[in-house]
This record gives structure tokens, C-alpha cells and sequence, in this order.
């Protein structure tokens, strides 16, 4: 479906404010017109799996942020941090954090997956985000801007959602052993270097700008979740990508990439680590996309299960997920 072209005045305004939709709706033309530019034309960008929704003004993106689902403050102090350490993300023009509102930089409409279209190479892309990271990684070791930190309470909750959505029926010793088995797991995870961890890192989450030199052309963008954690949890995200198939190989030359600035790293304990945390984004995906498809209507997401549900099994085949594996095994996943 095109996209169409319409008036702030209309677009963004409202009707009577009788609706969340128009609320919202009048916040955003009234946070317009405190800027100046209530009158200007808007295009409003595709939803994507989260509760935010964005609009193109000239040379400037407005960000729909509804808490308390959504935290634009979140997003201003990850995107301080990521900018000082060198990364290329939305400057921030104006914000009302109170009403989850954002005047943004706009970093452009190439995303990772048009450029490719575009013929663009895998090998580019994607090295641009692994030296990306890189960089990252030598640059934020201290957690300075007291960022949440990857708790065992977050862990937990977010596996939880594969419980309660994907449409198993799991008895309450079932339920029991599944947590006990993750917290297990979580608590025995190798002592790997943390940094700052935005979650979403992902094809259709970057923006290539051309106009940019090396990794800076790698434009970031979804990162308001984002915890302090393990290196390798977006480095996961990256190559273990659940709505693009991406070959084991490449995954691996990716990383390989990523050990040659590291030479100190211990590999056993990284790749403990990397599928750990890659069994449990599996985990928590196939909630979330069941929950999109079940309570928001969005079955488009169904289709991506089975890529899903394969990772998943390639990361519970390490020698330290066996239990894991075997609790997945016996409710009949595959």
C-alpha cells in the first residue's frame, strides 16, 4: 500500500478528542505547532511491532512515543550516549517526554533492507555494523549513563511471554521447570565483558547513509529498550535476524569479523554467552510475535515462526543449553 501524502493540520490534529486516536492526535499538532510547523505536510510511516508510530516532515521525523508502553526519554539517553561514543543516530530536535513526543534527525528512507535491494553487498552491510559495534564496545565499557541493567527479573519476564502466547499447553510442573531451567542458565553464563545493549539491532532497524564515511554510514535507530549487558547480545540480533534468513556461515564470518579486534576474547566463553542469549531472544520472539498475531491482529508475523523455532534449536544444541534443549523437546516445539 502507497503512502499518502497529507496535511499536519489533518494528519496529525484529529477529530474531537473522544478517542485515545484523537488524543494522541491532538498532542502531536499541538507539539507541532510549538515548533512551528503545524502546517506543514506529513507522511505517515508504516507501523512497525511496537506501540510507536512516526511521521516525515521536511528534513525531520515526529516520533508518537505513548506511555507509559513507550519512553521517549529512554530513547534521548541512548541516543546521547550512542552519539558520543561515535555511533550515527537521530539528533533530537524537541522533545515532550511527558506525552511521548519527538522532533527527530531524519536519517533518510534506505534502509539496510532497500539497499540491498539495491545491490548493495551482504558483506558491506552488514561488516559496517560489526565494526559499528566494534567501536562501540572498545569505547562504552562504563556504564556512565546508568543504563537498567540486563536483570535476571528482565530475562525471566521476557521468556515468560512464550508461555503465555505461543499457544502450547504447558502443565504448572512444565511452567515451573521451564523457569527454574532459565534462571539456571542465566546465573551460569560466562563472566563476558558488558556494554551498552540497544536490543533491536536488526536489517530493517538501520538506515544506510551514503553520505557518511565507514561504520557511520550505519544508521541506528531502534534503540529506546536498550540495557546495559553482555557484548554479544546485538551481535545475536544482527546475524541471527527473525524475519531474514541469514546462512550459518555467513553468521559465523560476521563474528569472525568481530574476534579480530578482540584477540584477548575468550572464544569458549563468548560463544557460551552468544547462544545463551540467542536462545532466549528465540524464546521471547515466538511470544511476541504470537502476541502480535493473537491480540493486535498482525498475522504477518506468523510466517517468521519457523525461521524462529530453527535458530532457537541451532542455539540450544551448545553443550550448555542441553537442559534447555530437552525441556523444548519434550513439549513437542519441533
Amino acid at each position: 500500500m502507497g503512502l499518502m501524502k497529507t496535511n499536519v493540520s489533518s494528519a496529525l490534529r484529529g477529530g474531537p478528542t473522544d478517542s485515545p486516536e484523537n488524543e494522541r492526535a491532538a498532542l502531536r499538532h499541538n507539539f507541532l505547532r510549538s515548533q512551528g510547523l503545524d502546517k506543514v505536510s506529513a507522511i505517515p510511516l508504516p507501523a512497525d511491532a511496537s506501540q510507536r508510530c512516526y511521521f516525515r516532515l521536511p528534513n525531520k521525523l515526529l516520533m508518537d512515543a505513548p506511555p507509559p508502553h513507550e519512553s521517549t526519554l529512554s530513547f534521548q539517553i541512548m541516543a546521547e550516549t550512542l552519539r558520543d561514543a561515535g555511533l550515527n543516530v537521530p539528533r533530537i530536535y524537541a522533545s515532550d517526554h511527558e506525552n511521548g513526543l519527538l522532533l527527530i534527525e531524519d536519517l533518510g528512507r534506505l534502509t539496510f533492507r532497500e539497499a540491498f535491494q539495491r545491490r548493495l553487498s551482504e558483506d558491506l552491510l552488514y561488516g559496517e555494523v560489526i565494526n559499528a559495534l566494534t567501536h562501540l564496545h572498545k569505547n562504552v565499557f562504563e556504564n556512565k549513563s546508568n543504563l537498567s541493567f540486563y536483570s535476571p527479573e528482565l530475562f525471566l519476564r521476557e521468556v515468560d511471554l512464550f508461555l503465555e502466547w505461543y499457544g502450547l499447553f504447558f502443565s504448572p510442573q512444565e511452567k515451573e521447570d521451564f523457569r527454574g531451567l532459565w534462571t539456571e542458565a542465566y546465573h551460569h553464563q560466562p563472566p563476558l565483558p558488558h556494554s551498552l545493549v540497544m536490543r533491536d539491532v536488526m536489517f530493517d532497524n538501520l538506515i544506510w547513509v551514503p553520505s557518511r564515511e565507514g561504520f557511520r554510514r550505519c544508521g541506528f535507530i531502534d534503540f529506546q529498550d536498550g540495557v546495559w549487558g553482555p557484548i554479544t547480545y546485538d551481535l545475536v540480533s544482527l546475524v541471527e535476524d527473525a524475519r531474514r534468513d541469514i546462512t550459518p556461515q555467513f553468521s559465523k564470518d560476521m563474528i569472525e569479523i568481530y574476534f579480530k579486534s578482540f584477540p584477548d576474547l575468550n572464544q569458549q566463553d563468548f560463544w557460551a554467552s552468544y547462544n545463551l542469549w540467542g536462545a532466549q531472544r528465540c524464546t521471547k520472539i515466538l511470544g511476541i510475535f504470537s502476541r502480535l498475531a493473537k491480540r493486535d491482529n498482525k498475522p504477518h508475523y506468523l510466517p517468521h515462526l519457523s525461521r524462529v523455532r530453527a535458530l532457537l534449536q541451532r542455539n540450544l544444541s551448545h553443550p550448555s543449553l542441553r537442559a534447555l534443549q530437552k525441556w523444548f523437546q519434550a513439549v513437542n516445539l519441533w
